[in-house]
């Protein structure tokens, strides 16, 4: 439902402060220059709806006023749990730090493992296409043009849909979130998981490394830059070197201009051996873990 008139919208919004979950996008114009604008924000409260009919979009460019409510009667609403998908982007428009109860597909989709949702996209379209049975979504308008009126039947066909996806990919990340969070994660059980796992994964790692040491060998001989599957980047990389009575002359020419800490390799070290007594020094201790399997 595609709203312009000031009065709808502010009823349908004070309406929409009895639900418990909203799914909320907003298309913007001019979002490439130094001065975007918020063109449309659209809201879903039926996540069972796959047409988008119940979609509701409000025309807000320009009209900073129906922003202002909307972010004060929902953005604003820590009863309200609004979802979007790439919700940082989203809130630079819509509240910013006023915003409460805000929850982010994409998020949640980054915090599960490739294993569990193997899809290396976290884009809405990509989820979309990998949970459900809309296939070959056309993301065309995204780059559209939303600073024109009136806006073609097309982008307003896109604005209605993203809800739906959203509200789709919602609820199967939930589901796979609901079923990470049940599983049984004692030691014994991830432990019998990971021997179970750990033979192929040997396997598949050494073919993989030998895989791509050859496939680098191949580029780097041929000045290959760019394969279907790979791209070759070169990094140089200088080290400085100068010498320990150079530098140690330049500090007492330079007095106090020149006083840090300078980091004791265990070479240094080695090299310094006893004299090393004679400095004044500080220890700074890291403590990491590594987990390796007994034979």
């Amino acid at each position: 439902m595609y709203l312009t008139n000031k009065d709808e919208i502010q009823d349908i919004i004070l309406d929409l402060k009895e639900a418990e979950i909203l799914w909320v996008d907003t298309e913007v114009a001019d979002y490439k220059t130094k001065n975007p604008r918020l063109s449309l924000i659209q809201v879903l409260a039926y996540p069972n709806n796959v047409d988008g009919s119940r979609t509701y979009i409000f025309d807000v460019l320009n009209k900073p006023e129906i922003t202002d409510f909307f972010i004060e009667h929902i953005m604003s609403n820590k009863g309200i749990r609004k979802v979007f998908h790439n919700a940082q982007y989203d809130l630079r428009f819509l509240g910013k730090r006023e915003a409460k109860n805000i929850f982010c597909t994409f998020e949640l989709a980054k915090s599960i493992p490739h294993h569990i949702l193997p899809v290396k996209s976290k884009s809405l379209k990509k989820l979309t296409e990998y949970f459900t049975d809309f296939q070959d979504i056309d993301k065309d308008e995204q780059g559209g043009d939303w600073g024109i009126r009136p806006l073609t039947q097309n982008q307003i066909k896109y604005a209605q849909m993203d809800c739906v996806y959203l509200a789709q990919v919602y609820k199967y990340l939930s589901v796979l979130n609901d079923t990470m969070q049940e599983e049984n994660n004692s030691l014994e059980s991830l432990s019998q998981r990971y021997k179970e796992l750990e033979e192929q994964w040997l396997l598949l790692n050494s073919e993989i490394e030998y895989l791509k040491d050859k496939i680098k060998q191949i580029m780097i001989e041929e000045n290959i830059e760019k394969s279907d599957l790979f791209r070759l980047s070169r990094v140089e990389r200088n080290t400085v070197r100068t010498n320990l009575q150079d530098l140690v002359h330049l500090v007492e020419e330079k007095e106090n201009e020149l006083n840090f800490s300078i980091k004791l390799t265990n070479d240094i070290k080695k090299i310094l051996g006893q004299n090393l007594d004679y400095l004044n020094t500080e220890v700074e201790t890291s403590v990491f873990y590594t987990l390796k399997t007994i034979d």
